[in-house]
C-alpha cells in the first residue's frame, strides 16, 4: 500500500505536537517507495500559523525570500513559508524544504527530515524529489541504504527524462545493483542521459563502446563521447582520452595530444594520468624527455 502526503486535517495536529519538542509518524512498510516517517519540527516562523493560509502563495513567498527578489533574502523566513505549504501537500515546497534541509540554509542541517520531504515530494511526483530520494538511498544518507529502492526512485525520475536519474539507473544495472544486471539496459540509459548533456553518461557510454559492454563495440563511438566528456572537464575521460591518443585506438596515434590530456586529467589528481604522465616524460614521448618531471608525476601517483 502507498501512503500520500499527511492530511490536512492533521496539519494543525502535527504542528502543535512538534513544536512542543517534535514528533513522529507512524511507521511505514517502505517496500513499496512510500513515505518516510520522520516528522521535521516546525520552523519557528511557521508554528503560530498553523496549517492554514494558501500553500501556493506560501510557496511563492518562500521561493522569493529564498532568491531575494521583490524581497530582502531570507532563508529562515522562506523556510517557514515553505513549511506551512509543505504541510498541505504543496510539492515545490516539499522539495525546497528538504533542499534547505540537506543543506542547513534557514534550518539545522539534517539529512533525516530532508529524506522526509524529499520522500513526500517524490510520492507527490516531482522528479528532482525522486532523484533526490534515489541518491539518499544509494548512499544511505539519512536513511538505511537500501539498493532496491534506489533503483525504484531513479526508475521512477528516468520515467520523466531526468538525465541524472538515467545516469544512475544504468550504474545499477551495470552492477546489478538493486536490479537485475542488464548491459543492454544500462547502455540505453546511459545513452539517453548523454544525450542530455550528462557529463558522467557521457564518460560511462564511451567505456561501454571502448569494451562492446551493451552495444557494438566502437573505439571511434568511445573517443567520441569521451571527448565530448573531457571537453567538459571529466578527468576520467581525459585520462581515458590520452591513452586513445597514446595507442592510436579510435583516433589518430599522437602522443603530443595524449600527453595534452593526461596533463589535463592529472590536474585534477587523477591517478592513472599522473602514472601515465611520468611514463612520457621519462621516455620522452610527447613532451621533451625529463626526468625531474617524470619522478614529480611518479611520486604523485605513488602517493595519492
Amino acid at each position: 500500500m502507498r501512503h500520500g502526503v499527511i492530511g490536512r486535517q492533521d496539519v494543525a495536529i502535527l504542528l502543535v505536537a512538534c513544536s512542543l519538542g517534535g514528533c513522529v509518524l507512524p511507521q511505514h512498510d517502505m517496500a513499496d517507495g512510500s513515505a518516510l516517517t520522520a516528522m521535521p519540527p516546525a520552523p519557528a516562523t511557521a508554528v503560530s500559523a498553523g496549517g492554514s493560509g494558501n500553500p501556493q502563495a506560501q510557496n511563492a513567498l518562500g521561493m522569493q525570500y529564498y532568491g531575494g527578489e521583490g524581497l530582502p533574502q531570507n532563508y529562515g523566513k522562506a523556510a517557514g513559508y515553505f513549511y506551512r505549504a509543505a504541510a498541505q501537500g504543496q510539492v515545490n515546497s516539499q522539495y525546497q524544504l528538504a533542499t534547505m534541509y540537506s543543506a542547513g540554509l534557514g534550518v539545522p542541517v539534517d539529512p533525516g527530515y530532508a529524506d522526509y520531504w524529499y520522500a513526500q515530494a517524490a510520492n507527490g511526483g516531482d522528479v528532482r524529489a525522486q532523484n533526490a530520494l534515489g541518491d539518499a538511498y544509494t548512499d544511505g544518507t539519512g536513511i538505511a541504504p537500501d539498493d532496491t529502492q534506489a533503483a525504484y526512485w531513479y526508475a521512477k525520475a528516468a520515467a520523466q527524462g531526468n538525465a541524472a536519474a538515467e545516469n544512475s539507473l544504468g550504474y545499477d544495472y551495470n552492477s546489478g545493483r538493486g536490479v537485475p544486471q542488464d548491459f543492454g539496459r544500462a547502455a540505453a540509459l546511459f545513452e539517453a542521459a548523454a544525450a542530455q548533456g550528462n557529463v558522467k553518461a557521457e564518460h560511462n557510454l564511451g567505456d561501454y563502446y571502448a569494451h562492446g559492454r551493451g552495444v557494438t563495440q566502437s573505439y571511434v563511438m568511445a573517443v567520441h563521447w569521451w571527448t565530448q566528456a573531457a571537453e567538459a572537464g571529466n578527468a576520467d575521460s581525459e585520462d581515458d582520452l590520452g591513452n586513445a591518443y597514446h595507442l592510436g585506438q579510435g583516433t589518430a596515434q599522437d602522443d603530443g595530444e595524449a600527453v595534452f590530456w593526461w596533463t589535463r586529467a592529472a590536474a585534477q589528481a587523477n591517478n592513472p594520468a599522473e602514472f601515465s604522465l611520468g611514463q612520457a616524460y621519462f621516455s620522452g614521448q610527447g613532451v621533451p624527455r625529463d626526468l625531474e618531471k617524470s619522478a614529480y608525476f611518479f611520486l604523485l601517483a605513488a602517493n595519492p
